[in-house]
């Protein structure tokens, strides 16, 4: 042990797993029964046994033990007893095994699994797990408090139930209030109390005239297997105190794991030998109608009264403890309403979050039994352990280079324990289940509306990136890249000036929105490089609208070599762009020639844009979408001759500008005109296009038909090997509107 005069022990900058464990946790624990005053100098740190594993163990040994496991024991018998608490304690083994594992792997802060959640999912999904969380801790409070009065009212049942409620609570929120320190030095006079507690139950064995034949399976009479398990459970939820006092550990990568483990482990073997006593003890009747059964086959019974009450009570302050620290980093992080009020420290606690939650009990106290409170507590405690064991089978499962835990577990862990937890809340109490997933849900929405600033490096986008590695794995090894059905419109938009974008930046969101995207490729010799000053500015305001965008400048002294290198440097990306997409003013014949090459060899869609200097993109009213004479084959099939994009391209249009369509077909033979309005008739059917467009066909050529041209905001046209210029500036002015040319890449389908 160390003396009062040696200096703080420095904790290792890494926890060392390849010790043996027993090791560590005895040097961990004498340093810590001989350190009250290292507390103080280390800024009232707590080590391994005062900070975890006796609050841990005092908090699970607390209410359930002696006043609701021998009801358990009466009802299911010794083997569903042992089935119950086996249950119980497999769900929160596998928690306490990835809490431990996530732990050795974060710099872990204030907060406990709100800031583990916070870490690895962000501080949305985070929330949405931190407030359910401190709900639950205050419920435990509440539960424990009214595992003390049921204790003291065997002891004194003349007294008032509500009397003892309130002195109780007033009792745990003073002191809580005070100082965390002087709440935890309590404790060692509670832990003497259990102790003694234990040793005068298990010399009861000694006292009884005669053991009782050991019923293996009971009959279940008063409660379902579940519904024993539903009450049970919070008696093991105690494993997440020390990790709600994360913020209050000298070294919580190394104090949580240990202490934990340790915890979990004695309070285990303590839980299955009171289940052996209560059922050599007393018969199944007596077990079932005497909650008191523990005081009455003691050797003593006030030390088991005493056991009770101190139990009871310091789970109570522990829980009391923890709850609003986690309430304080929610607050902290700006999760909950009046954050700054709830986010503050007054003398190095965290007293406003201490007052609201004692509020919040002092509610919950009058408002439920100790039975009802225990289920949902336990579904509560479920969607916390739930989500810790999620978290770290997806850690697991990505591999990411991010995650190098000390403490590494086996997949089949938190796999288990997800599915266990899952089937818990489900056979439990499916109605609180969901109760607390929409409540989760909501919570995630809200906070997701908020655009919260994170300060971490979540799992989130490491996630997401994984799953499209994955993804992009998969399709580019076992299916085509040109998916027809997953097709989606992706722009690259080669520029030499902003005001290119900036002058379409309206008909470019109109194309992509929601799912598409826009790739700009900024083109610029060195004296012209001002030209693209901001194309950033342009990129930002691209994503602001919900399009995924990205820009990159290269110099350049020839257009076409530069396109010709970009386009085949793009095509070996996955999410690659599948549209060309240029203004045809500048460009010259030869260029637009080379352009359509450059579109071909590395499948490309064509969108050549002619604007019309005065009406622009007009008032959104129709779009004219030019299908060309099908003479003489007037047969539909999914290989439709260069009007995929168009038309894929007129739908965008129609949803997000909610324009509507014209079909114009110039046919040069009489006979052909109602062949072509059915056939565009079943185009637009099986294209599944809206309602509410129009046809038209007429015999007639387009040099001759150009002056009757109906009047449209926008014109699409089919674009053909080459494109004349000249002519596409006459379509221009003679239709009074925007023009596009576009040309299929070959791997469009507005049928599909």
């Amino acid at each position: 042990m160390t003396q009062e005069n040696e200096a703080p022990e420095l904790p290792p900058l890494e926890p060392e797993f390849t010790q043996p464990v027993d090791e560590e946790i005895t040097t961990e624990i004498e340093t810590d029964l001989a350190s009250p005053e290292q507390e103080q100098l280390t800024g009232k740190k707590f080590g391994t046994f005062n900070g975890v594993i006796r609050p841990t163990v005092l908090t699970i040994l607390g209410v359930m033990m002696y006043l609701r496991e021998g009801w358990v024991v009466g009802n299911a018998g010794l083997g569903g007893a042992i089935l119950i608490i086996l249950t119980a304690y497999f769900i929160t083994g596998t928690t306490a095994l990835s809490l431990s594992s996530i732990t050795t792997n974060i710099r872990l802060g204030a907060g406990g699994i709100f800031s583990i959640a916070t870490q690895s999912l962000g501080l949305e999904l985070g929330g949405s797990i931190g407030i359910p969380f401190y709900l639950a801790q205050s419920l435990s409070t509440a539960m424990y408090i009214y595992g003390f009065m049921e204790g003291w009212l065997a002891i004194f049942p003349t007294h008032s139930p509500a009397l003892v409620v309130t002195i109780v609570f007033v009792t745990i929120f003073l002191l809580s209030y005070i100082s965390t320190s002087l709440a935890f030095r309590a404790q060692i006079l509670v832990m003497t109390g259990v102790v003694l507690a234990l040793g005068s139950i298990f010399l009861g064995l000694r006292s009884v005239p005669e053991l009782q034949k050991v019923e293996i399976i009971g009959q279940f009479d008063n409660a379902s297997f579940w519904t024993l398990f539903a009450v049970f459970f919070p008696a093991s939820t105690g494993i997440m105190v020390g990790a709600s006092m994360s913020g209050n550990l000298r070294n919580p990568r190394r104090s949580i794991p240990i202490g934990t483990m340790t915890a979990w482990g004695i309070t285990l073997v303590v839980y299955l030998a009171m289940a052996i006593w209560y059922a050599l003890v007393a018969t199944p009747e007596d077990l079932r109608t005497n909650y008191a059964i523990a005081v009455d086959r003691a050797y003593w019974g006030p030390a088991v009264l005493i056991g009770i009450l101190s139990s009871c009570y310091t789970a109570a302050l522990s829980s009391f403890v923890a709850s609003p620290r986690t309430l304080q980093s929610l607050g902290q992080h700006r999760i909950v309403p009046f954050s700054d009020f709830f986010g503050k420290i007054h003398m190095e606690e965290p007293r406003n979050a201490i007052l609201f939650t004692g509020i919040l009990v002092l509610g919950i106290l009058f408002l439920g039994d100790l039975n009802t409170i225990a289920q949902v507590v336990t579904v509560f405690f479920l969607m916390t352990y739930f989500t810790i064991n999620f978290i770290l089978l997806i850690e697991t499962k990505l591999n990411l280079i991010s995650f190098r835990p000390t403490f590494r577990l086996h997949i089949a862990i938190p796999l288990l324990g997800s599915f266990a937890c899952l089937s818990a809340i489900v056979i439990v109490s499916p109605f609180v289940g969901l109760f607390c997933i929409l409540l989760s849900m909501t919570i995630y929405f809200y906070l997701d509306r908020r655009s919260l600033d994170n300060p971490y490096e979540s799992l989130n986008s490491g996630l997401f990136t994984s799953i499209a590695n994955w993804a992009a794995r998969h399709v580019l090894i076992k299916a085509d890249m040109h998916n027809l059905r997953s097709w989606k419109p992706g722009i690259l938009a080669p520029i030499e000036r902003t005001t290119q974008i900036e002058g379409n930046f309206h008909l470019l969101r109109a194309i992509t929105y929601p799912q598409g995207s826009v790739h700009i490729i900024g083109m610029h010799s060195s004296r012209r490089s001002r030209l693209l000053k901001n194309l950033d500015r342009i990129e930002r305001e691209i994503h602001q609208e919900g399009i995924f965008a990205s820009s990159a400048k290269i110099e350049s002294t020839d257009f076409l070599t530069s396109l010709d290198t970009t386009a085949a440097v793009m095509r070996s990306f996955f999410f690659r762009p599948n549209i060309l997409f240029l203004p045809i003013e500048e460009r010259t014949q030869d260029e637009l020639r080379g352009i359509s090459r450059i579109a071909k060899e590395n499948e490309l869609g064509i969108v050549f844009i002619a604007k019309h200097p005065d009406s622009g993109f007009g008032k959104h009213r129709y779009v004219n979408l030019w299908v060309r004479d099908q003479s003489p084959n007037w047969h539909l099939s999914f290989d439709l001759a260069n009007i995929d994009l168009p038309l894929l391209l007129a739908y965008k249009l129609i949803r997000n500008w909610n324009i509507k369509l014209r079909l114009i077909t110039l046919v040069s033979k009489e006979k052909d005109i109602e062949n072509a309005r059915h056939y565009l008739s079943d185009l637009m059917v099986l294209a599944r296009m809206p309602r509410g467009y129009e046809i038209r066909v007429e015999k007639a050529d387009l040099k001759e038909f150009i002056e009757d041209i109906p009047r449209a905001d926008i014109n699409i046209f089919g674009l053909g090997q080459t494109i004349d210029k000249d002519y596409a500036q006459k379509l221009v002015k003679s239709s009074e509107s925007t023009c596009l040319f576009v040309k299929d890449s070959g791997f469009e389908s507005i049928l599909v």
